[in-house]
């Protein structure tokens, strides 16, 4: 029996929950392109940088980039522009930003409703943009809230960026670090917390560690002692002020429940530490996939894993007459890791507009014109996604389409629903030309177009 190494999972799960270089890089060409488009319609195309990244991915602490949030600094007499209007005007701002940015990105998703103005890129790195006008006195800016006829609201994210890039300073790299494997925490367990919640937290929490615990050391004695930290507080309600102390954060009740529940996993973990299988088991079911599992049981071999669902050429489902299309993982001449992690494919359902859910629930998908299914899994940092959609059945035969390629795309793929027969979708994560993950779904469809 192998002992737990702490140490070593908490670094390799915080290196998994870092942005790579190519997101990097991406977001950066971005936000240069965005702040090209924003100085040309409102800044009679000046070159100055007239935008900063805000949120969680502008604090250091985000992991993931569905929403990049940018706040975009527009002239002060922009306000006054829109101040004049008769009627939420700070709507009538958004759709005017929506606009300019549209005339660029023309083919992708873009939406202008609340405080913000979101793109949806087809890889999967969405962009909140945030229009925002300079405080005449003091530090911060005003921006538009569309929600009860319009209003402006304040914020200062330079503020926010700065307590929190001191308080990471002083602990050494540790708040932001943790403040990651919180978003993780979140994600896997459906808690109602957002970004500048989690960051308030781990900035308040970390002064009361180090005095009450001060004989703890490393992200599993952090992580018990947060969860029994949050759970305190949520059950007292106790007051949550935000970084500036201008206003205060909400805590949902349901919040304690989620930490009481991590806290007596975490105990559970740290008292199994002397046998990795269980050690590991406990903390994946906090943090979730992208924590890392090194043990070596008999039932996480390769041979005798549900790896064995896998499509491969000698199993392959008939295909008639059709044209054979399909690919299998032998022909990209990758390698399967021994260690292959199982990853949960999320589906939801799409019908005449309307979500129904996941697909999980449904013994059978019956076929409505204009439905679609979106299939998911959650981003892990280093990995890229390859998916295979495989059409089966006697109409897949019939129309020459079983499909079966397997193609590069991003973590989320949407499918339409066409025709009858018990398709599967499989996706592969690969870390260079590896497979270590791979997660597989079935898809039983019936019946025809009415």
């Amino acid at each position: 029996m192998k002992k737990f190494n702490a140490r070593e999972h908490f670094s390799d799960f915080n290196q998994n929950l870092r942005t790579s270089d190519e997101q990097e890089e991406t977001i950066l060409k971005r936000v240069a392109r965005i702040t090209k488009i924003i100085n040309s319609a409102y800044w009679n195309g000046a070159e100055s940088r007239n935008s900063t990244l805000v949120g969680s991915y502008g604090r250091g602490t985000a992991i993931s980039l569905s929403d990049v949030d940018l706040l975009v600094k527009l002239p002060n007499n922009q306000k006054q522009r829109f101040d004049e209007y008769l009627h939420n005007g700070q709507s009538a701002l958004l759709q005017d930003v929506k606009s300019k940015l549209k005339e660029t990105y023309a083919l992708s998703e873009i939406k202008g409703d609340g405080q913000i103005v979101s793109i949806a890129f087809s890889d999967g790195i969405g962009f909140e943009i945030l229009p925002a006008f300079s405080l005449l006195l003091g530090t911060g800016y005003e921006y538009p809230d569309t929600h009860n006829d319009g209003s402006w609201k304040e914020t200062d994210p330079a503020r926010d960026q700065m307590l929190l890039a001191d308080k990471n300073k002083k602990y050494g790299g540790i708040v932001k670090q943790f403040a990651k494997m919180l978003r993780a925490w979140r994600n896997t367990n459906n808690v109602e917390l957002s970004g500048i919640a989690i960051d308030v937290l781990v900035y308040k929490f970390i002064d009361v560690w180090s005095i009450v615990y001060p004989d703890s050391s490393g992200f599993d004695d952090m992580s018990r002692d947060f969860f029994e930290w949050l759970s305190e507080i949520v059950e007292h309600r106790e007051g949550l002020l935000s970084l500036d102390q201008k206003y205060t954060i909400s805590l949902d009740s349901s919040v304690g429940s989620k930490a009481c529940t991590a806290w007596n996993r975490a105990k559970k973990a740290i008292q199994e530490r002397f046998d990795e299988e269980s050690a590991e088991n406990e903390w994946a079911k906090i943090y979730g996939g992208r924590f890392p599992i090194y043990q070596t049981s008999q039932e996480n071999e390769f041979d005798n894993n549900g790896i064995k669902n896998m499509s491969t050429k000698s199993t392959r489902v008939p295909i008639g007459t059709a044209r054979d299309t399909e690919e299998f993982w032998e022909d990209k001449e990758w390698t399967i890791s021994k260690y292959v992690k199982f990853i949960e494919i999320n589906t939801n359902l799409e019908m005449n507009g309307f979500r129904t859910g996941s697909i999980r629930r449904l013994p059978k998908i019956p076929i409505k014109k204009n439905s679609k299914i979106t299939f998911s899994v959650e981003p892990i940092t280093g990995i890229t996604w390859y998916w295979k959609v495989r059409n089966v059945g006697e109409t897949a035969n019939q129309r020459n389409l079983i499909r079966g390629q397997i193609i590069k795309k991003t973590n989320e793929i949407v499918e339409p629903i066409k025709f009858r027969g018990n398709h599967y979708v499989e996706v592969y994560g690969l870390s260079k030309n590896t497979v270590q993950y791979f997660g597989r779904v079935e898809v039983p469809l019936e019946g025809d177009f009415k």
